[in-house]
C-alpha cells in the first residue's frame, strides 16, 4: 500500500513544480496580496489629490506626518503642491507652496524641502519624471540620475537601477491596498509603477540625519480621483 501513496506524492510534487515554472508573474502577485486588491490602473495627477507621508529616521517613525496637495497641474509639465509638516501634537501650521517643473524628463530628485526654497525647482520630488520611469520600466535603468543637494553629494549621482518589483501597502481613498512599485537605489526609493503619477513612496536616506538633515518619508494614505 505504501508504493501508490509514494507514487501519488511524487506526482503531485512534480504537478506543482510545473504549475510554479509556468505561472505567470501576475499570479504570484495575487497570492502575495494577502486578499488585499493589487491596483493595476493608473490614475492620473490631478488638482486636490492629497497624500499623507509618515516622516522616518533611520526607517522609524518619528510621530509627525508630511502632508502634500495638488494645486494646480499640466502635467508632465508643471504640478504646483502645497506641502506642510504636522506640529508634534498632530496641529498643522500654514503651508508652503512649491512649482515642480521637472516632471517630464527630469533628473534630479531633491527630497529636502525647506521654508525658504525657491518656490519653483526642476527637482522632481516627491515623484520621478516620467522619463526615468519610462527607462526604469523598459531596461530597469534610469541613466544620469542624481538625488540632489550638497548634502546629498555622492549618496546616489549615476545610474537608478531596479532591484526589485514590489507590492507596496498604502491606504488608497480610504481602502488598504498594494501599489506595483520599483525599489530602486539600495531600498533608497520605491516609486510607484504609474507613468501618469510616478509618485515616490517612500524614501530611505543613506547617512546620518541628524548630520545632513535629511529624513526618509513613507506613503501612509493617498486619496485621488479616477477609477482604482
Amino acid at each position: 500500500m505504501k508504493k501508490p501513496v509514494l507514487w501519488a506524492l511524487a506526482f503531485s510534487l512534480a504537478i506543482a513544480l510545473v504549475v510554479c515554472l509556468v505561472t505567470p508573474l501576475g499570479s504570484h502577485i495575487a497570492i502575495a496580496s494577502d486578499g488585499y486588491d493589487v491596483i493595476t490602473a493608473e490614475p492620473a495627477l490631478h488638482v486636490g489629490m492629497h497624500v499623507v507621508f509618515e516622516r522616518t529616521l533611520a526607517r522609524a517613525s518619528m510621530g509627525n506626518k508630511w502632508h502634500v496637495t495638488v494645486q494646480s497641474v499640466s502635467y508632465p509639465k508643471w504640478v504646483e503642491i502645497s506641502w506642510v509638516w504636522s506640529r508634534s501634537d498632530g496641529s498643522l501650521p500654514a503651508s508652503t507652496i512649491r512649482r515642480i517643473t521637472g516632471l517630464d524628463r527630469g533628473r534630479t530628485f531633491g527630497p529636502v524641502f525647506g521654508l525658504n526654497d525657491p518656490p519653483e525647482t526642476d527637482s522632481t520630488a516627491p515623484w520621478v519624471s516620467r522619463e526615468v520611469l519610462r527607462e526604469l520600466r523598459t531596461g530597469k535603468v534610469a541613466y544620469s540620475f542624481m538625488m540632489g543637494s550638497v548634502s546629498l553629494a555622492g549618496v546616489l549621482a549615476g545610474d537608478l537601477k531596479v532591484e526589485e518589483e514590489v507590492l507596496f501597502p498604502v491606504d488608497l481613498n480610504g481602502k488598504r491596498v498594494f501599489l506595483p512599485a520599483y525599489k530602486c537605489a539600495k531600498g533608497q526609493l520605491i516609486i510607484w509603477n504609474n507613468m501618469q503619477n510616478p509618485l515616490v513612496l517612500e524614501y530611505r536616506p543613506i547617512g546620518v540625519p541628524l548630520i545632513t538633515g535629511v529624513f526618509g518619508w513613507k506613503a501612509e494614505t493617498i486619496s485621488i480621483r479616477g477609477e482604482v
